[in-house]
């Protein structure tokens, strides 16, 4: 079907076809088109996802945001958004039955309310200024920093709440239009194309953020919102089944059937905690290098984008390693090394070489973790209500989210930032015994050679 090449249909596929999903068919060329606009939009998209835990928390302390309100902001906020929002529409969009599929109207609309709130986000400093400047003395008792603080949450609150409707939407769609058999390869150049992304975001842009913060914003937003809109253009939905009645209330049934069995809870919790457990790194580790260490932006960043290229080159590979060995697997065996890179960290970052060499380890050991978290939810949640039980398990990582992006800036705050390590280490062990609780429910259950998505009604 036109840019796509594939034959939409519940027949067969043709002669032609060598991959199918649900009601998709693909010709080797329908599937190259497809990768090609899903990981150009993915670009774009991890370009405009890298403002916000890159450049927010030195945004508000260039004027002299507490690192609790830094954390309240970034995360807490956002998180409790995600814990009221996402269930909501991952269900709607599940149940959802259009002529454009289920998942792209969604993405469609939210777009360029994402596209505005960031470029207004950007501005705040001349907003903020302009509108002390007109409505408040001189000598007044709110700042000029007080209120573009303000600008900034409110247009901070305006973007997650629309990111929300893509963040939750855009992953779930993988599940929808990519081959089952080619997931982990096609995860691994998702992972590639972001880190893509991240490296010309922190080996060229972020250097300029003290300065140009502004049109940073401004013109990221704007090419995520023509990319982003083309991808949704290009990429086609199959068809689906009508969905099935609801039996009792929405919340009820939504409840039980996410949360009534053990095994999905040993999920939700691992994920939570594997998280929670990057929070402080992913809002003070730029501080970090800034204050503690004496480093400039610049020098972060390049850092970052050394980073970037050595986890390029780890992902393919680890891709084939994740559709051989099962996503679970892979994801247990990077938690474990993470949980050692953490110890090292701790104890030996003292200045720009030694936090140079644990950055990179660090890059290498989340690779393995990067590149199995969305095949392992394939893998192991069911199909036809791949949304709610994303949503439910983002309802379980939000809970943890907000606490811990408040608790991290006062973590922060009392010890200082060395304990970002610290922080990892504890949230990845916690993390790794559930992983552990959750494998020997898979293998319960057939493992790798028979899983099946269990049910509510089973035996927990």
């Amino acid at each position: 079907m036109g840019a796509l090449d594939m034959n939409i249909g519940a027949g067969t596929a043709d002669n032609t076809s060598c991959y199918r999903v649900g009601t998709l068919s693909y010709t080797t060329f329908g599937l190259v088109n497809l990768f090609i606009w899903m990981l150009w939009g993915d670009f774009c998209f991890s370009m405009m996802e890298l403002l916000i835990p890159n450049l927010l928390p030195l945004y508000l302390r260039m004027h002299e945001a507490p690192n609790w309100l830094i954390g309240l902001i970034v995360g807490s906020v956002p998180a409790a958004i995600n814990f009221v929002v996402n269930p909501i529409i991952s269900t709607r969009s599940d149940r959802t039955r259009t002529r454009w599929g289920r998942r792209i109207p969604y993405l469609f609309f939210a777009t360029p309310f994402v596209t505005l709130f960031l470029i207004l986000l950007g501005w705040s400093d001349a907003i903020g200024e302009t509108v002390h400047s007109l409505l408040l003395p001189e000598n007044s008792w709110i700042t000029v920093s007080k209120v573009v603080i303000g600008f900034i949450v409110v247009f901070a609150v305006g973007f997650q709440f629309f990111n929300m409707f893509v963040f939750s939407v855009f992953y779930y769609i993988f599940a929808d239009v990519v081959p089952r058999p080619l997931m982990g390869r096609f995860m691994a150049l998702f992972r590639m194309v972001g880190t893509c992304a991240g490296f010309i975001f922190q080996r060229y842009i972020i250097g300029h953020a003290e300065t140009h913060m502004a049109w940073i914003f401004t013109l990221v937003a704007l090419v995520y919102l023509v990319s982003f809109l083309l991808m949704c253009v290009f990429v086609k939905e199959g068809e689906y089944p009508p969905p099935e009645p609801r039996k009792g209330s929405m919340i009820s049934t939504y409840f039980r059937e996410c949360f009534s069995l053990s095994f999905y809870r040993w999920f939700f919790l691992a994920i939570a905690c594997n998280d929670a457990s990057t929070v402080c790194r992913t809002m003070f580790n730029l501080l970090f290098a800034k204050e503690a260490l004496g480093m400039s932006v610049d020098q972060f960043g390049k850092i970052m984008s050394v980073n970037a290229v050595i986890s390029f080159f780890v992902l393919m590979p680890m891709g084939i390693l994740v559709d051989k060995f099962h996503p679970l697997r892979t994801y247990m065996a990077g938690g474990i090394l993470i949980v050692a890179a953490n110890i090292f960290g701790f104890f030996f970052v003292r200045d720009y070489t030694s936090f140079y060499i644990v950055s990179v380890m660090l890059a290498l050991v989340y690779v393995i973790q990067n590149a199995s978290k969305l095949p392992m939810f394939v893998a192991l949640l069911p199909t036809a209500q791949y949304g709610q039980f994303s949503s439910a398990n983002a309802m379980v990582v939000s809970i943890f989210l907000i606490l811990a992006n408040a608790g991290g800036g006062a973590f922060v705050d009392l010890l200082g930032y060395q304990y970002i390590y610290v922080w990892d280490f504890l949230f990845t062990g916690l993390g790794l015994f559930a992983l552990f609780m959750l494998y020997r429910g898979w293998k319960k259950r057939g493992g790798r050679e028979s899983y099946r998505p269990p049910l509510a009604g089973e035996a927990a």
